[in-house]
């Protein structure tokens, strides 16, 4: 009796153990769908937002990539252009590096302020990316890349795949170095400042 007693108690102990179990892999699965989800709907949003301004049609502009490369202001608000400079070597690696130090995919849904600017800063020869969370999501080659200015949140970086689908990051480094080059005057918001966090490492990679 004290055997079958102790035997019970402990198939009953390992049952617990594995209802626990269970549970704890379930949050968590429901966790990471809905980490994903957001992702995912967040992206669906900002391409329905490119649909309706007219952003869409200058970040897609062949004819103008085709052109000499240049780095050009995009004025939210205007929607339209409103200066151009010519791009050097020096530009075109201050850029990059801003791609090297991005920290986390951006999942809030409206990725535009009212108010602001994008530069587009061209690459003259694409540049090969090294970067997990740019390769995890089928990024292995940039040709230009945006940077999204506000006065009220840190700036942002924009790539675009193959296919034009926008993937919008926070990076870690300041972009006065591109405002100066540009001769644009806007408040620099960090990051950290942004968050309330600590500053991260910068993602996985480099580039030529």
């Amino acid at each position: 009796m004290v055997f079958i007693s102790v035997k019970r108690k402990t198939l009953g102990f390992v049952a617990l153990i594995v209802i626990l179990c269970l549970v704890a892999v379930s949050i968590y699965s429901i966790l990471k769908i809905a980490e994903n989800e957001n992702k995912y709907q967040s992206i669906l949003v900002m391409a329905r937002m490119f649909q309706d301004t007219d952003f869409i049609a200058y970040i897609s502009d062949q004819e103008a990539k085709a052109e000499k490369p240049v780095i050009e202001v995009f004025d939210i608000s205007k929607g339209e252009v409103i200066s151009k400079t010519s791009v050097n070597i020096e530009i075109q690696n201050e850029v990059f590096h801003y791609i090297k130090a991005v920290k986390t995919l951006y999942t809030k849904v409206i990725p535009f302020p009212s108010k602001g600017y994008i530069i587009r800063v061209p690459f003259e020869k694409p540049m090969n990316v090294k970067i997990k969370l740019l390769n995890d999501v089928g990024i292995k080659t940039l040709d230009s890349a945006f940077i999204i200015l506000s006065e009220k949140e840190a700036p942002l970086l924009l790539v675009l795949d193959d296919q034009h689908r926008p993937y919008f990051y926070t990076f870690n480094a300041s972009v006065q170095p591109l405002l100066d080059y540009v001769k644009l005057e806007i408040p620099e918001k960090s990051a950290d400042e942004q968050t309330g966090g600590e500053p991260e490492t910068p993602g996985e990679g480099s580039g030529s």
